[in-house]
């Protein structure tokens, strides 16, 4: 990939759109929060046992987050992650960097809110020291709530200022003698893309990771796969019982694979009040499931995958379902999540006369049996789950749009969660 990079054209900033609706909605662009006062070089955040930026040496891996309101930390409050355990960082201004003022590297904690960022560097550095390595980060975010795709793609504000921090951070570390390199993109999105109906969010997410790719390499001379890493809308009931937005994120993963990578589904994590934001455990709690994944592929170069569906067959009226599961066995929580109906899952066809699901069980360590209430006859079958949510309500696993299958993942949390990988948003053929 070394030769595919290119000289960056310049880019001319313009105004941020604002945000017509009120606050917390995820359908129109608001500028994310801006960052508190920089702090100095030189002051350690309290209870930070990592030594001041001057004196870290060997490499810095640098991920940049982008994406809406949830990727901000929106409604995150109060922060969280008030000192750094490790030697992980951020600029001067914030998480919530910006593009001006970046001109050194603080210990990374949380100001205003609790984003993933915290939870997400510390948590790949307690993994990757208990294995005996070292990846110390640094991680900064530019969110616009609410903004689909085309407000967020190469040639818009928010691309621009992203690109910004990554010409800031190769110069500072220049100057401190530390190797740097981009490790990866995060974002939080989907909420815009419903709204905006965009029927191409597959493909979109797939440009974003190439051109993010190639403008970083041509920046730094770096070479490699600098992966898109996803999670599942899942608040969109706020608007639709529907909605094919995860399914298109899905789609990504799949057809990009190690390009754009799905880490799971969003209604695992914790809401606030408006169900449509995270609290700001439910922010710490996501950083830290990016984070697995972002291990598993960047630190380990292994291939990640969400408990999602491998093969769909069918005998008479009964469906099985294969899944690929990250930890086996497979489990039916009804404990965290509440049980929707059939455990979330969905049968469905051009009927009339559609069967009905009669069981739903557990056929191993990896495979799921649904038995119809008769053989299906008619065409377009599908088997869908987390796929129906009832209008208006909340997202996670109490309600919307959900279900009850989780693997058995006993990855030790930096915060105490557990971190069970639920079972994507999908939408599979019936042969």
């Amino acid at each position: 990939m070394s030769g595919r990079g290119t000289s960056l054209a310049t880019i001319v900033l313009c105004a941020l759109v604002a945000c017509s609706r009120s606050a917390g909605s995820e359908s129109v662009p608001s500028a994310a929060p801006a960052p508190p006062p920089a702090l100095p070089t030189a002051t350690s955040t309290t209870g930070d046992a990592a030594p001041d930026a001057r004196t870290i040496t060997g490499s810095l891996h640098h991920v940049i987050g982008t994406g809406q309101s949830l990727a901000s930390g929106y409604g995150g409050t109060p922060p969280l992650s008030a000192s750094q355990p490790y030697q992980n960082r951020m600029f001067g201004t914030g998480v919530l960097a910006g593009e001006t003022g970046l001109s050194a590297f603080v210990p990374l904690v949380e100001r205003n809110v609790e984003t993933m960022s915290s939870s997400f560097a510390n948590q790949v550095t307690k993994l990757t020291r208990a294995a005996g390595g070292a990846h110390d980060m640094l991680v900064s975010v530019h969110a616009v709530g609410g903004a689909p795709y085309r407000l967020m793609k190469k040639g818009n504000p928010a691309y621009a200022v992203t690109l910004a921090q990554v010409t800031a951070a190769r110069s500072i570390a220049r100057t401190s003698s530390l190797a740097y390199d981009v490790t990866a993109i995060t974002s939080a999105d989907g909420g815009g893309d419903h709204v905006d109906k965009n029927t191409h969010l597959a493909a979109d997410l797939a440009e974003w990771q190439h051109d993010f790719e190639t403008d970083i390499e041509a920046m730094t001379g770096q070479t490699g796969t600098i992966p898109l890493f996803n999670t599942q809308y899942s608040s969109w009931t706020e608007y639709d019982p529907t909605s094919p937005i995860p399914l298109a994120q899905l789609r990504a993963h799949v057809e990009y694979p190690g390009r754009v990578i799905v880490v799971g589904p969003r209604y695992a994590f914790q809401y606030g009040p408006d169900g449509v934001h995270l609290t700001n455990e439910g922010y710490r709690q996501m950083g830290e499931y990016y984070a697995r994944a972002y291990r598993k592929v960047v630190v380990e170069q292994g291939v990640w995958e969400p408990l999602r569906p491998q093969t769909v067959t069918r005998a008479g009226a009964l469906i099985t379902v294969r899944f690929l599961v990250p930890k086996p066995p497979l489990v039916f929580d009804t404990t965290l999540a509440t049980n929707p109906g059939n455990l979330g899952f969905e049968y469905a066809d051009d009927g009339p006369g559609t069967p009905t699901i009669t069981s739903v069980a557990l056929a191993g360590p990896d495979s799921v049996t649904l038995t119809l209430s008769a053989e299906p006859t008619a065409g377009n079958r599908r088997i869908r789950y987390a796929f129906t949510g009832v209008l208006g309500a909340h997202a996670g696993l109490q309600t919307g749009a959900h279900g009850n299958l989780r693997d058995s993942d006993t990855t030790p949390s930096q915060n105490g969660y557990t971190l069970y990988d639920w079972c994507v948003h999908f939408d599979e053929a019936v042969p």
